[in-house]
């Protein structure tokens, strides 16, 4: 390395991978808690692997919804447009990483109730897993869409991109969560307008995943009620 004098040398950034971890504390210890638990049920149990999988994913997903709503009841719009800073690299795959693993936790749950004309035998403490499980899952991709809709609004290069009722300039998270779980509850947009390309494609593709997970639900809900009658 050669060193100019009178010019400090540029301090070299960590690579991308820690730079997104550093950024996202709240979801990355959730995860590291949720692996620990799957560890901890194979180790003292003798659960079958979709209820191991189950079980540790939902401490992952019950913890961060704690600590993600935690955050948004003590932030302002100066806090969001600081998180949309340091959390502009990677969003686009946290996004889908989450996404596809609540969906995965869509298919561990058919595992986990077998889905067979036998299942009226099934455990009961399977049943309240796997309801628990939506529930979670649910709150969870909706949420993890909220805070995505939340920066990209602020993201200074991104140019907002939604415009909200009464002209508000300053929406706060609960802005956004009013945003995102309407459409997860209706696949539609509510009163807020969207004026930009990517925010309308991030909401099509919202729409589109809130329609499978709510069929996926309906589903489950059906076979979970026959079992029993």
């Amino acid at each position: 390395m050669i060193y100019v004098r009178g010019v400090s040398p540029r301090p070299r950034r960590p690579p991308l991978l820690i730079r997104i971890v550093r950024a996202r504390p709240r979801l990355f210890i959730s995860v590291g808690v949720g692996l620990v638990g799957t560890l901890a049920a194979a180790v003292v149990t003798d659960w079958r692997v979709a209820t191991r999988l189950l079980t540790g994913w939902d401490l992952a997903v019950a913890l961060y919804l704690v600590l993600a709503f935690h955050l948004m009841a003590r932030s302002d719009f100066h806090h969001i447009r600081r998180h949309a800073a340091m959390q502009d690299e990677g969003q686009l795959a946290i996004l889908t990483c989450t996404v596809a693993a609540a969906l995965a936790s869509l298919a561990a749950i058919f595992a986990e109730l077998g889905m067979s004309a036998a299942a009226a035998s099934r455990p009961r403490s399977h049943v309240l897993l796997a309801t628990l499980t939506i529930l979670l899952s649910w709150a969870f991709i909706h949420t993890i869409f909220a805070l995505h809709y939340a920066h990209e609004f602020y993201d200074e290069t991104a140019g907002r991109g939604m415009s909200f009722p009464g002209g508000d300039p300053n929406p706060d998270y609960w802005d956004f969560v009013y945003f995102s779980f309407v459409i997860g509850m209706t696949s539609q947009v509510s009163d807020v307008a969207i004026t930009s390309k990517v925010i309308r494609r991030t909401a099509t593709v919202h729409g589109i995943v809130s329609f499978l997970f709510n069929a996926a639900l309906l589903a489950l809900t059906v076979n979970i009620a026959a079992s029993a009658i």
